[in-house]
């Protein structure tokens, strides 16, 4: 504001000075209002900003924690999905193993099989040989004595003789 050089002496130019000083006083008064309000809100800026840097600490702590824990959870998870398969493995073994075992049986079966329908059929051969030469040997008149089948007769008898005693 400039000083004036000379004091008006008429009431209208003194009316004028009045209003023109008491329009320059609220200009400056409204001036320094909005130089108060934006101080207090820069100060709140800060204070808030301020707050905000000391609360990334406890955060960053907080971000840490449910990393590690994650963490944890990634690795217990691993090591139940290793011993899945450890045991997916073992299992699969053991059915390979008894696969085998079965197979193995399954022949051992079939070889014992084979061995008993030969020897039901030997024996079904033998029997009918032995059934032929029971029916030859009663067909066939009585042997004569002192020959071949008279002496194998008597030992057969001799045999049955001794059974009875």
């Amino acid at each position: 504001m400039s000083a004036p050089t000379e004091i008006p002496t008429d009431p209208e130019s003194i009316k004028k000075l009045e209003k023109k000083i008491s329009t320059e006083a609220k200009a400056e008064e409204k001036k320094l209002q909005s130089a108060f309000t934006t101080m207090h809100q820069q100060e709140r800026s800060e204070a808030k900003a301020s707050k905000a840097r000391l609360l990334i600490p406890k955060h960053v702590k907080k971000l840490e924690k449910q990393e590690l824990e994650t963490v944890k959870s990634l690795h217990s998870a691993t090591h139940k999905h290793d011993q899945a398969v450890a045991g997916l493995h073992l299992t699969q073994a053991d059915l390979q193993t008894q696969q085998r075992q079965l197979d193995k049986l399954k022949r051992n079966v079939t070889t014992v099989r084979q061995q008993v329908d030969q020897v039901t059929k030997d024996k079904h051969d033998h029997d009918r040989e032995r059934s032929d030469r029971l029916s030859q040997l009663h067909s066939s008149p009585p042997p004569k004595a002192g020959g071949l089948n008279a002496s194998t007769s008597g030992a057969s008898a001799g045999i049955s003789q001794e059974r009875s005693s």
